[in-house]
């Protein structure tokens, strides 16, 4: 009965998705290797086509969304079940299934193909605010900007004064060159206008019989240099500084380009020692398999939060492993929760579903324990599902 009355509390509050993408705006109807992909940073169509199946977490999601939609529990019916039904109903029925709250989403992940902020805000009826992400912001203006510091003075700019309201910024550095951050200098700058140029040369002045694309992401004008991504961030910070405007890194597991020894959060020390930057909130995003690390950081700093979106859904069962050593050392009111949701919205709705399962896990565990009585716990679910995440990106309830 405790459990129960447990799980019940935890599923009475709104989970505010602060890290999130916005679905694709492809039609309703998708294929089996789609349904898959989310579960998956790999960009070798065999592992959707061939692995992903047999992923615990993925046959998990399959179990309980047969639920949800009163089928049988295998792939072919629930994707009948979910193609049959409209779009704006389906997406509707799982954002009220999951309690779905505020989303806080990246709208330049997937530039083009995703739903924009208001077709989406209104396909789901929750309000949806504006993430932006600052390496693909500064890509986007090779156009408009001839240097370096033509294109630093309009990140500046968009912070400052945004074309839409922001809510935070957000670095996919972790993906790009790691996370030592080196603080300015002469010759960082140097080679970063450099880089800056080259790129902007690549897109502009495109050579004959150049690809477009590769297996890993890469593309014309892609910024990877580390010289250019740190100075990039660096003034991203500068200027979110005296609005407090959080800033969210990607750490440790995620797109199949990285280099897992580069993303170990505790590489960031240069932006935690950094005295001006402790007006901004840093949320470190997915940190598997460095949660410990970043439990420690969040402990040790007062400006450093973490979260565990991606994580949470693909370990699947595991979550509720990976949630108690989080909170070994992470104080609650500083481990917010998120999805990462993306491509299909199936992803968001069971990453909800894990939180508040790995949560009442955790914290009846603690309550049998004489660790937490059952209001301690609920409070510390309500802390981590929906106030941390309003109060650090302040937007009130």
């Amino acid at each position: 009965m405790m459990i129960e009355g447990l799980r019940e509390g935890i599923a009475q509050v709104a989970f505010v998705d602060h890290h999130v993408h916005a679905p694709y705006k492809r039609g309703h109807e998708i294929s089996l290797d789609e349904f898959r992909r989310p579960f998956t940073e790999a960009s070798i169509p065999a592992v959707w086509t061939e692995n992903i199946q047999t992923l615990i977490g993925y046959r998990w999601m399959v179990r309980e969304l047969a639920r949800l939609l009163a089928c049988e529990p295998n792939e072919n019916a629930v994707l009948a079940a979910r193609n049959g039904m409209e779009a704006v109903p389906y997406h509707r029925l799982l954002a009220n299934a999951a309690n779905l709250g505020a989303c806080y989403a990246d709208d330049l992940f997937g530039f083009g193909q995703c739903y924009d902020i208001d077709a989406w805000a209104e396909m789901i009826g929750r309000p949806v605010e504006r993430v932006l992400r600052v390496e693909t912001f500064v890509e986007q203006g090779y156009a408009a900007c001839e240097t370096l510091d033509d294109a630093l003075e309009r990140l500046t700019r968009e912070i400052a004064s945004p074309a839409r309201r922001l809510v935070s910024l957000k670095s996919i550095a972790g993906y790009r060159s790691g996370l030592a951050f080196d603080p300015p200098s002469r010759v960082q700058r140097q080679s970063a206008a450099t880089a800056y140029r080259e790129l902007r040369d690549s897109v502009l002045i495109p050579p004959k019989g150049r690809p477009e694309y590769s297996a890993l992401g890469t593309f014309p004008g892609r910024i990877a240099a580390k010289p250019l991504v740190d100075t990039i961030v660096w003034t991203a910070l500068e200027a979110a500084a005296p609005k407090g405007l959080p800033m969210q890194f990607h750490v440790a597991f995620g797109d199949d380009d990285i280099i897992m020894t580069k993303n170990d959060p505790t590489l960031m020390r240069a932006l935690f020692a950094h005295e001006p930057f402790r007006a901004v909130p840093l949320v470190l995003l997915h940190c598997y398999p460095f949660q410990r690390q970043a439990g420690y950081l969040a402990g040790t700093y007062p400006n450093v939060y973490m979260d565990l979106g991606l994580t949470i859904p693909i370990v699947g069962p595991g979550a509720a492993t990976v949630l108690a050593e989080t909170l070994e050392l992470c104080p609650t009111r500083q481990l917010i929760a998120s999805t990462d949701g993306h491509m299909e919205p199936e992803f968001q709705w069971f990453s909800i579903f894990v939180w508040r399962w790995a949560l009442t896990r955790v914290l009846g565990q603690y309550i049998e324990g004489d660790i937490l009585d059952t209001d301690a716990a609920l409070s510390v679910a309500r802390t981590i599902l929906h106030d941390n995440a309003t109060r650090i990106y302040r937007m009130g309830t």
